[in-house]
Protein backbone atom coordinates (compact mmCIF):
# COMPACT_ATOMS: atom_id res chain seq x y z
CA UNK A 1 0.00 0.00 0.00
CA UNK A 2 1.39 3.64 -0.79
CA UNK A 3 2.00 5.75 2.09
CA UNK A 4 -0.83 8.44 3.07
CA UNK A 5 0.34 12.15 2.80
CA UNK A 6 -2.45 14.56 3.70
CA UNK A 7 -1.59 18.35 3.21
CA UNK A 8 -2.59 20.23 5.88
CA UNK A 9 -2.51 24.13 6.76
CA UNK A 10 -2.60 25.81 10.01
CA UNK A 11 -6.51 25.55 10.67
CA UNK A 12 -6.53 21.89 9.31
CA UNK A 13 -3.37 20.84 11.25
CA UNK A 14 -5.03 20.59 14.50
CA UNK A 15 -8.54 18.56 13.63
CA UNK A 16 -6.30 16.30 11.42
CA UNK A 17 -3.73 15.59 14.71
CA UNK A 18 -7.54 14.60 16.46
CA UNK A 19 -7.91 12.06 13.56
CA UNK A 20 -4.69 11.01 13.41
CA UNK A 21 -4.30 9.49 17.41
CA UNK A 22 -7.02 6.98 16.64
CA UNK A 23 -5.75 6.20 12.93
CA UNK A 24 -4.31 7.43 9.98
CA UNK A 25 -6.44 7.40 6.76
CA UNK A 26 -4.88 5.19 4.57
CA UNK A 27 -4.58 6.17 0.84
CA UNK A 28 -7.35 7.39 -0.99
CA UNK A 29 -9.68 6.56 2.14
CA UNK A 30 -12.16 9.33 3.19
CA UNK A 31 -10.78 11.63 5.29
CA UNK A 32 -12.97 11.98 8.43
CA UNK A 33 -10.62 15.20 9.67
CA UNK A 34 -12.90 17.25 7.20
CA UNK A 35 -16.36 16.04 8.92
CA UNK A 36 -14.49 17.40 12.45
CA UNK A 37 -14.19 20.70 11.81
CA UNK A 38 -17.35 20.97 12.40
CA UNK A 39 -18.67 18.08 14.27
CA UNK A 40 -15.78 17.97 17.07
CA UNK A 41 -16.42 22.00 18.00
CA UNK A 42 -19.79 21.23 18.17
CA UNK A 43 -19.93 18.30 20.27
CA UNK A 44 -18.00 20.28 22.96
CA UNK A 45 -20.24 23.19 22.94
CA UNK A 46 -22.81 20.83 23.81
CA UNK A 47 -21.29 19.32 26.75
CA UNK A 48 -19.70 22.28 27.93
CA UNK A 49 -22.23 25.11 27.08
CA UNK A 50 -22.14 27.88 29.19
CA UNK A 51 -22.37 31.35 28.13
CA UNK A 52 -19.83 32.81 30.71
CA UNK A 53 -16.89 29.90 30.09
CA UNK A 54 -17.33 29.56 26.65
CA UNK A 55 -17.20 33.49 26.11
CA UNK A 56 -13.81 33.02 28.38
CA UNK A 57 -12.26 30.43 25.91
CA UNK A 58 -13.44 32.24 22.95
CA UNK A 59 -11.90 35.28 24.16
CA UNK A 60 -8.72 33.01 24.78
CA UNK A 61 -8.91 32.08 21.29
CA UNK A 62 -9.04 35.05 19.78
CA UNK A 63 -6.32 36.36 21.42
CA UNK A 64 -4.37 33.52 20.24
CA UNK A 65 -5.32 33.94 16.74
CA UNK A 66 -4.42 37.57 16.95
CA UNK A 67 -1.44 37.44 18.77
CA UNK A 68 -0.32 34.27 16.91
CA UNK A 69 3.28 35.37 15.29
CA UNK A 70 4.33 36.63 18.78
CA UNK A 71 3.11 33.72 20.88
CA UNK A 72 4.65 30.86 18.46
CA UNK A 73 7.92 31.15 20.43
CA UNK A 74 6.59 31.63 23.77
CA UNK A 75 5.49 28.70 26.35
CA UNK A 76 2.42 28.89 24.86
CA UNK A 77 3.61 27.64 21.16
CA UNK A 78 2.14 24.42 21.32
CA UNK A 79 -1.34 25.99 21.93
CA UNK A 80 -0.88 28.12 19.38
CA UNK A 81 -1.13 25.70 16.88
CA UNK A 82 -4.28 24.56 18.12
CA UNK A 83 -5.91 28.33 18.28
CA UNK A 84 -8.31 27.56 15.60
CA UNK A 85 -9.62 24.41 17.30
CA UNK A 86 -10.19 26.49 20.65
CA UNK A 87 -11.83 29.62 18.95
CA UNK A 88 -14.28 27.03 17.29
CA UNK A 89 -14.79 25.27 20.53
CA UNK A 90 -15.35 28.48 22.86
CA UNK A 91 -17.78 29.93 19.91
CA UNK A 92 -20.05 26.85 20.13
CA UNK A 93 -19.92 26.83 23.43
CA UNK A 94 -21.02 30.07 24.19
CA UNK A 95 -23.82 29.21 21.56
CA UNK A 96 -24.68 25.74 23.75
CA UNK A 97 -24.93 28.09 26.29
CA UNK A 98 -27.58 30.86 25.24
CA UNK A 99 -29.46 27.97 24.12
CA UNK A 100 -29.13 26.05 27.71
CA UNK A 101 -29.73 29.83 29.17
CA UNK A 102 -26.95 29.35 31.43
CA UNK A 103 -24.61 31.63 32.81
CA UNK A 104 -22.69 29.99 35.50
CA UNK A 105 -25.30 27.96 36.36
CA UNK A 106 -27.64 31.40 36.62
CA UNK A 107 -30.34 31.68 33.71
CA UNK A 108 -31.11 34.77 32.55
CA UNK A 109 -33.76 36.66 30.16
CA UNK A 110 -31.71 36.82 27.21
CA UNK A 111 -34.02 37.49 24.32
CA UNK A 112 -37.55 37.73 26.05
CA UNK A 113 -39.80 37.35 29.29
CA UNK A 114 -40.51 33.73 30.94
CA UNK A 115 -43.88 32.02 29.36
CA UNK A 116 -44.48 31.39 32.90
CA UNK A 117 -46.08 33.85 35.85
CA UNK A 118 -44.08 33.57 38.83
CA UNK A 119 -46.96 32.13 40.66
CA UNK A 120 -48.06 29.87 38.17
CA UNK A 121 -46.42 26.63 37.14
CA UNK A 122 -48.50 27.00 33.96
CA UNK A 123 -47.66 28.19 30.70
CA UNK A 124 -48.68 31.19 29.16
CA UNK A 125 -51.23 30.34 26.47
CA UNK A 126 -49.63 30.35 22.92
CA UNK A 127 -46.50 31.65 24.31
CA UNK A 128 -42.72 30.27 23.16
CA UNK A 129 -39.82 31.64 24.75
CA UNK A 130 -38.00 33.14 21.46
CA UNK A 131 -34.15 31.56 22.17
CA UNK A 132 -33.37 28.86 24.09
CA UNK A 133 -34.36 27.30 27.05
CA UNK A 134 -37.01 29.39 29.02
CA UNK A 135 -35.00 30.76 32.30
CA UNK A 136 -38.38 29.81 34.26
CA UNK A 137 -37.34 25.87 34.05
CA UNK A 138 -34.73 26.56 36.67
CA UNK A 139 -36.56 27.65 39.39
CA UNK A 140 -39.20 24.61 39.13
CA UNK A 141 -39.11 22.03 41.71
CA UNK A 142 -38.15 19.10 38.87
CA UNK A 143 -35.22 21.87 37.50
CA UNK A 144 -32.45 19.05 37.45
CA UNK A 145 -34.94 16.22 35.92
CA UNK A 146 -36.20 18.26 33.01
CA UNK A 147 -33.12 20.01 32.15
CA UNK A 148 -31.07 17.12 32.42
CA UNK A 149 -33.25 14.79 30.07
CA UNK A 150 -33.18 17.93 27.64
CA UNK A 151 -29.85 17.76 27.50
CA UNK A 152 -29.38 13.89 27.40
CA UNK A 153 -32.00 13.66 24.85
CA UNK A 154 -30.72 16.39 22.39
CA UNK A 155 -26.83 14.35 23.04
CA UNK A 156 -28.18 11.12 21.86
CA UNK A 157 -29.65 12.71 18.98
CA UNK A 158 -26.93 14.40 18.05
CA UNK A 159 -24.21 11.55 19.05
CA UNK A 160 -26.60 8.99 16.66
CA UNK A 161 -26.02 11.53 13.97
CA UNK A 162 -22.22 11.38 13.80
CA UNK A 163 -22.48 7.46 14.25
CA UNK A 164 -24.74 7.52 11.21
CA UNK A 165 -21.91 9.28 9.27
CA UNK A 166 -19.13 7.35 10.83
CA UNK A 167 -20.84 4.23 9.37
CA UNK A 168 -21.52 5.95 6.13
CA UNK A 169 -17.45 6.65 5.77
CA UNK A 170 -17.61 2.94 5.14
CA UNK A 171 -19.88 3.09 1.92
CA UNK A 172 -17.79 5.85 1.09
CA UNK A 173 -14.48 4.17 1.20
CA UNK A 174 -15.83 0.57 0.05
CA UNK A 175 -17.00 2.41 -3.45
CA UNK A 176 -14.08 4.22 -3.63
CA UNK A 177 -12.28 0.86 -3.30
CA UNK A 178 -15.18 -1.12 -4.84
CA UNK A 179 -15.01 -3.40 -2.71
CA UNK A 180 -18.63 -4.98 -2.47
CA UNK A 181 -18.17 -7.61 0.13
CA UNK A 182 -17.78 -4.32 2.85
CA UNK A 183 -20.05 -2.59 1.49
CA UNK A 184 -22.71 -5.35 1.69
CA UNK A 185 -21.74 -7.22 4.60
CA UNK A 186 -20.60 -4.46 6.70
CA UNK A 187 -22.21 -1.30 5.78
CA UNK A 188 -25.60 -2.14 5.00
CA UNK A 189 -26.10 -4.34 8.26
CA UNK A 190 -24.55 -1.80 10.38
CA UNK A 191 -26.68 1.12 9.26
CA UNK A 192 -29.58 -1.18 9.50
CA UNK A 193 -28.69 -1.87 12.82
CA UNK A 194 -28.13 1.48 13.73
CA UNK A 195 -31.31 3.10 11.70
CA UNK A 196 -34.17 0.36 13.54
CA UNK A 197 -32.99 0.33 17.17
CA UNK A 198 -30.95 4.09 17.27
CA UNK A 199 -32.71 6.12 14.85
CA UNK A 200 -35.87 4.74 16.02
CA UNK A 201 -35.25 5.89 19.40
CA UNK A 202 -34.31 9.20 17.76
CA UNK A 203 -37.73 9.66 16.18
CA UNK A 204 -39.43 8.23 19.52
CA UNK A 205 -37.35 11.60 21.37
CA UNK A 206 -38.91 13.74 18.71
CA UNK A 207 -42.23 12.25 18.54
CA UNK A 208 -42.65 12.40 22.49
CA UNK A 209 -41.43 16.38 22.47
CA UNK A 210 -43.99 17.42 19.89
CA UNK A 211 -46.93 15.46 21.97
CA UNK A 212 -48.63 17.98 24.59
CA UNK A 213 -49.06 15.79 27.61
CA UNK A 214 -50.21 18.60 29.71
CA UNK A 215 -52.67 17.09 32.04
CA UNK A 216 -51.95 13.57 31.40
CA UNK A 217 -47.95 13.53 32.28
CA UNK A 218 -48.58 10.56 34.18
CA UNK A 219 -49.75 8.83 30.90
CA UNK A 220 -46.20 10.00 29.04
CA UNK A 221 -44.75 6.50 27.92
CA UNK A 222 -41.15 5.96 28.65
CA UNK A 223 -38.76 5.72 25.73
CA UNK A 224 -36.04 3.65 27.52
CA UNK A 225 -38.80 0.95 28.75
CA UNK A 226 -40.37 0.53 25.71
CA UNK A 227 -37.18 -0.28 23.90
CA UNK A 228 -36.44 -2.54 26.53
CA UNK A 229 -39.85 -4.44 25.89
CA UNK A 230 -39.02 -4.40 22.30
CA UNK A 231 -37.29 -7.45 22.45
CA UNK A 232 -38.30 -8.53 25.69
CA UNK A 233 -42.46 -8.30 25.78
CA UNK A 234 -43.31 -7.91 21.96
CA UNK A 235 -42.99 -3.81 21.77
CA UNK A 236 -45.41 -3.33 24.69
CA UNK A 237 -45.60 0.41 25.46
CA UNK A 238 -46.26 1.48 28.64
CA UNK A 239 -48.79 4.22 28.99
CA UNK A 240 -50.02 6.32 26.07
CA UNK A 241 -49.01 4.92 22.41
CA UNK A 242 -46.52 7.17 20.46
CA UNK A 243 -48.97 7.68 17.44
CA UNK A 244 -52.50 6.68 16.95
CA UNK A 245 -55.48 6.28 19.14
CA UNK A 246 -54.88 7.62 22.85
CA UNK A 247 -52.18 10.02 22.22
CA UNK A 248 -52.51 13.64 22.68
CA UNK A 249 -52.34 16.63 20.80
Amino acid sequence: MPPTKIPTNEFLGSFQAIVDTYGIPTYKEVNPAIFAIVSFPFLFGVMFGDIAHGAVLFLFGCILVWKADKLKDSALGPIVQARYLILLMGFFATYCGLLYNDFTSIPVENFANSCYNDNSARKIHDCNYLFGLDPRWYRAKDEITFVNSLKMKTSVILGVAQMLLGISMKAFNAIQFNSKTDFLFEFIPQIIMMSVLFGYMNLLIIIKWLTDYEMHENDAPSIITTLINMPLKGGLIQGSPFIGEGTFN
